[in-house]
Protein backbone atom coordinates (compact mmCIF):
# COMPACT_ATOMS: atom_id res chain seq x y z
CA UNK A 1 0.00 0.00 0.00
CA UNK A 2 0.99 3.29 -0.60
CA UNK A 3 0.92 5.83 2.41
CA UNK A 4 1.02 9.50 1.57
CA UNK A 5 0.29 12.35 3.85
CA UNK A 6 -2.45 15.18 3.24
CA UNK A 7 -4.10 17.82 4.80
CA UNK A 8 -7.82 18.11 5.53
CA UNK A 9 -9.23 21.73 3.74
CA UNK A 10 -12.92 20.87 4.95
CA UNK A 11 -14.79 17.93 6.59
CA UNK A 12 -18.76 17.98 7.04
CA UNK A 13 -20.50 14.89 8.22
CA UNK A 14 -17.89 11.71 7.83
CA UNK A 15 -16.62 13.88 4.68
CA UNK A 16 -12.97 14.86 4.50
CA UNK A 17 -11.77 17.13 1.33
CA UNK A 18 -8.12 16.82 1.20
CA UNK A 19 -5.26 17.86 -0.27
CA UNK A 20 -1.60 16.43 -1.27
CA UNK A 21 1.32 19.03 -1.78
CA UNK A 22 4.14 17.76 -3.55
CA UNK A 23 7.24 16.34 -1.39
CA UNK A 24 10.43 19.01 -1.34
CA UNK A 25 13.05 15.71 -1.66
CA UNK A 26 13.97 16.93 -4.59
CA UNK A 27 17.18 17.68 -5.04
CA UNK A 28 18.75 16.00 -1.80
CA UNK A 29 20.10 12.84 -3.32
CA UNK A 30 24.14 12.40 -5.00
CA UNK A 31 22.64 12.96 -8.63
CA UNK A 32 20.98 15.98 -8.40
CA UNK A 33 23.28 18.03 -10.28
CA UNK A 34 22.43 15.58 -12.74
CA UNK A 35 19.06 14.90 -12.62
CA UNK A 36 16.59 15.91 -15.02
CA UNK A 37 13.54 15.14 -12.78
CA UNK A 38 15.05 18.29 -10.99
CA UNK A 39 15.43 20.23 -13.31
CA UNK A 40 11.90 20.15 -15.19
CA UNK A 41 10.37 20.50 -11.33
CA UNK A 42 12.38 23.45 -10.90
CA UNK A 43 10.67 24.71 -14.24
CA UNK A 44 7.29 23.84 -13.52
CA UNK A 45 7.41 25.36 -9.82
CA UNK A 46 6.02 23.90 -6.95
CA UNK A 47 2.64 21.61 -7.71
CA UNK A 48 -0.31 21.43 -5.39
CA UNK A 49 -2.57 18.18 -6.13
CA UNK A 50 -6.05 18.82 -6.71
CA UNK A 51 -8.90 18.55 -3.80
CA UNK A 52 -10.43 15.62 -3.59
CA UNK A 53 -13.08 14.01 -0.98
CA UNK A 54 -12.69 10.80 1.42
CA UNK A 55 -14.56 9.36 3.60
CA UNK A 56 -13.80 9.08 7.30
CA UNK A 57 -14.82 7.28 10.08
CA UNK A 58 -13.51 10.01 13.36
CA UNK A 59 -13.90 13.93 13.48
CA UNK A 60 -11.28 15.75 12.16
CA UNK A 61 -10.54 19.36 11.76
CA UNK A 62 -9.31 21.72 9.35
CA UNK A 63 -5.87 21.75 8.83
CA UNK A 64 -5.36 18.10 10.39
CA UNK A 65 -2.57 16.21 9.09
CA UNK A 66 -3.74 12.37 7.76
CA UNK A 67 -2.71 9.66 6.39
CA UNK A 68 -4.06 8.47 2.81
CA UNK A 69 -3.32 4.84 1.74
CA UNK A 70 -3.62 3.65 -1.61
CA UNK A 71 -3.62 -0.13 -3.43
CA UNK A 72 -0.30 -0.68 -5.39
CA UNK A 73 -3.21 -2.05 -8.10
CA UNK A 74 -4.67 0.96 -8.34
CA UNK A 75 -2.11 2.90 -9.13
CA UNK A 76 -0.97 0.50 -11.65
CA UNK A 77 -4.72 0.48 -13.15
CA UNK A 78 -4.55 4.29 -13.65
CA UNK A 79 -1.57 4.40 -15.30
CA UNK A 80 -2.30 1.69 -17.39
CA UNK A 81 -5.10 3.75 -18.34
CA UNK A 82 -3.99 7.32 -18.53
CA UNK A 83 -0.66 6.21 -20.68
CA UNK A 84 -0.99 2.94 -21.51
CA UNK A 85 -4.09 2.81 -23.89
CA UNK A 86 -3.53 6.41 -25.50
CA UNK A 87 -0.11 5.15 -26.34
CA UNK A 88 -1.08 2.11 -27.85
CA UNK A 89 -3.97 3.86 -29.91
CA UNK A 90 -1.33 6.52 -31.06
CA UNK A 91 0.83 3.47 -32.20
CA UNK A 92 -2.28 1.57 -33.83
CA UNK A 93 -3.32 4.40 -35.73
CA UNK A 94 -0.11 5.34 -37.39
CA UNK A 95 0.77 1.99 -38.67
CA UNK A 96 -2.78 1.46 -39.22
CA UNK A 97 -3.66 4.58 -41.14
CA UNK A 98 0.09 4.73 -43.13
CA UNK A 99 -0.84 1.61 -44.89
CA UNK A 100 -4.09 3.66 -46.63
CA UNK A 101 -2.88 7.40 -46.81
CA UNK A 102 0.75 8.28 -48.52
CA UNK A 103 0.22 12.08 -47.02
CA UNK A 104 2.25 11.65 -43.47
CA UNK A 105 0.21 14.90 -42.65
CA UNK A 106 -3.26 12.97 -43.20
CA UNK A 107 -1.87 10.35 -40.74
CA UNK A 108 -0.47 12.81 -38.14
CA UNK A 109 -3.56 14.61 -38.09
CA UNK A 110 -5.74 11.05 -37.71
CA UNK A 111 -3.46 10.49 -35.30
CA UNK A 112 -3.65 13.17 -33.36
CA UNK A 113 -7.75 12.83 -33.83
CA UNK A 114 -8.15 9.56 -32.52
CA UNK A 115 -5.51 9.87 -29.48
CA UNK A 116 -7.40 12.64 -28.10
CA UNK A 117 -10.21 10.73 -28.17
CA UNK A 118 -8.72 7.96 -26.16
CA UNK A 119 -7.97 10.54 -23.75
CA UNK A 120 -11.34 11.84 -23.45
CA UNK A 121 -12.79 8.39 -23.74
CA UNK A 122 -9.89 7.38 -20.20
CA UNK A 123 -11.07 10.69 -18.57
CA UNK A 124 -14.62 9.86 -18.37
CA UNK A 125 -13.92 5.93 -17.43
CA UNK A 126 -11.43 7.53 -15.09
CA UNK A 127 -14.52 9.88 -13.91
CA UNK A 128 -17.15 7.20 -14.11
CA UNK A 129 -14.94 4.64 -11.51
CA UNK A 130 -13.38 7.42 -9.14
CA UNK A 131 -16.57 6.98 -6.96
CA UNK A 132 -15.59 3.07 -6.46
CA UNK A 133 -13.91 2.19 -3.15
CA UNK A 134 -11.37 0.43 -5.26
CA UNK A 135 -9.97 3.72 -6.67
CA UNK A 136 -10.27 5.94 -4.09
CA UNK A 137 -7.51 6.29 -1.32
CA UNK A 138 -8.60 5.54 2.18
CA UNK A 139 -8.35 6.90 5.45
CA UNK A 140 -5.43 5.68 7.76
CA UNK A 141 -4.99 7.48 10.66
CA UNK A 142 -4.14 11.10 11.99
CA UNK A 143 -0.58 11.85 11.98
Amino acid sequence: MIIEEATVVEYRDGIAIVQCYAKNSCGGCAVQSACGTKALSALAGEKIAPRFQINVNEDLQVGDRIKLGLAENTLLKSVFLIYGIPLFVLVITAVGFSQFFANELIVFCIMLLFTGISFWAVRKLIEKHSKQANFSPIFLDKV
